[in-house]
């Protein structure tokens, strides 16, 4: 996908993930060329859309792109538009993303975004099963966050740990910081602790997807573009795991493609 927003012109098809911790756009003229922002959710809420007496309006000068002809809303956020904008399931945005950006038809797709998880199966380009992990934030990206925040480790220095994992038992993204104590104390090196919690987060994920037949993994969202939990996802799980181009816009790319999809 290009991100060069300037070789796009009106009228466009955009796609909105309201995500928690960030909203993403994608938007087209053609369904062949897209581009993308991201834009930090608290920046976008308060920034970049008011309400009026006519509902919501949103300042597209300002985003840097013309005013869509079509906009199609998922995510957290699609509660505000219901009554404004055409919205579709995060299930459904994020099937029809990652069968766009891989071309497969039978493959398990996992999303890993901010807090929560989502497995589903695809078999014969259709959403055959899914589960989703929306409870509790232990094995999301603001886990990640935390524990990273915690180890005082840069964060692209903690997701370059996968080697040597030290077992972490306790996913709780309240309680996991008392066990990473525990394996200092024990003088664990820090970089074994990054990675028993990068290998804790894809072993939680793979006990939501081994029911479904299948060893073709595509692995979306903000999560996916954590090397050390794409290396141990492979390594733990013996799948072929593939990450797409734009893992962490699978979503907006998947709202963007709606109107597309339901014309064939």
């Amino acid at each position: 996908m290009s991100s060069d927003a300037s070789s796009l012109l009106a009228p466009l098809v955009l796609g909105l993930d309201f995500g928690s911790r960030f909203v993403k756009l994608a938007y087209t003229t053609d369904f062949k060329r897209f581009s993308r922002r991201k834009v930090d959710a608290l920046i976008f809420y308060r920034d970049y859309f008011r309400q009026t007496d006519g509902g919501l309006e949103f300042d597209w000068p300002r985003l840097g792109i013309s005013a869509p002809k079509q906009v199609v809303v998922t995510g957290y956020g699609k509660h505000l538009f219901k009554n404004l904008l055409p919205t579709i399931t995060e299930i459904r945005a994020h099937f029809l993303g990652a069968s766009f950006q891989t071309g497969l038809n039978h493959f398990i797709l996992l999303e890993i975004g901010g807090q929560d998880t989502k497995a589903l199966y695809i078999k014969e380009g259709r959403v055959f099963d899914f589960l989703t992990n929306d409870r509790c934030a232990a094995g999301t990206g603001r886990y990640l966050e935390n524990m990273a925040r915690f180890l005082k480790m840069p964060w692209r220095q903690f997701t370059s740990c996968s080697q040597e994992p030290v077992a972490i038992s306790n996913t709780c993204a309240i309680f996991g910081e008392t066990e990473l104590i525990s394996h200092l104390l024990d003088g664990v090196p820090l970089a074994s602790i990054a990675a028993g919690v990068n290998d804790s987060v894809a072993r939680r994920a793979l006990q939501m997807i081994r029911r479904f037949p299948c060893e073709t993994l595509v692995f979306v969202g903000g999560v996916a573009r954590n090397r050390a939990v794409v290396e141990c996802l492979g390594r733990s799980g013996n799948y072929q795991v593939i990450v797409p181009q734009e893992p962490q816009f699978n979503g907006a790319l998947g709202c963007c493609l709606e109107k597309n999809a339901d014309s064939r």
